[in-house]
């Protein structure tokens, strides 16, 4: 990512200090994150002020690049960037994670970005699945949550939810028990509700 150098020093901190978390430390190193997660507790068990710092040190070139390039993704300066269009983030066509990969050349002298290499699935890599896989974006993922939600039964939904269709019967009749659920759904976020997808879903089975 392309970015004023004035600013990527606010941007790290500001990263570390509002938005660090094991999460975040799952999107910036992937299947090594439980291994840099410990080095992380390691340090902000000494002592919490430093501890962004500590940790940078310890950090490989290649993984400081990482830290920051996700922390200047987050923050310009001391500002909160906006999320990108949902249209325009892509995730794992079967199950939704933001964790993917695509395979790319790489310039070995300058390690820049040339292009990438996958055309197809085989070059695409879901790091949740462990697998390679298709992308969509989050858009039309979230719309295929979104049809499977209202095309489910009642029983399925009652299980789901804890709520009773009953409860809403005879007075308030059925409607009273969709909005109910629907209400239920719309109180998740997103990874509550993708949980819930691939548990549920017969083609996450």
């Amino acid at each position: 990512m392309k970015y004023h150098a004035e600013n990527a020093v606010s941007s790290f901190f500001y990263y570390m200090w509002n938005a660090w978390s094991k999460e975040e430390c799952k999107i910036v190193f992937g299947g090594m994150c439980r291994h840099f997660w410990g080095k992380w507790n390691a340090q902000a068990e000494k002592s919490i002020y430093g501890a962004a710092e500590r940790f940078y040190s310890e950090l490989s070139e290649n993984n400081q690049k990482l830290l920051v390039e996700r922390a200047v993704s987050l923050y310009d300066g001391k500002a909160f960037r906006k999320e990108p269009d949902d249209s325009k983030v892509l995730v794992c066509e079967e199950c939704g994670s933001r964790q993917v990969e695509i395979q790319a050349w790489i310039d070995a002298n300058t390690e820049m970005f040339v292009c990438d290499t996958a055309h197809d699935r085989d070059g695409k890599w879901c790091e949740e699945c462990k697998e390679n896989v298709n992308f969509c974006s989050l858009e039309e993922f979230k719309q295929k949550m979104q049809v499977w939600w209202t095309g489910t039964d009642f029983g399925t939904l009652e299980n789901i939810t804890g709520l009773k269709e009953t409860d809403h019967f005879p007075g308030n009749g059925p409607q009273a028990f969709a909005d109910a659920v629907k209400k239920w759904w719309d109180s998740l976020d997103y990874d509550g509700k993708r949980d819930l997808y691939n548990k549920y879903n017969s083609n996450n089975e």
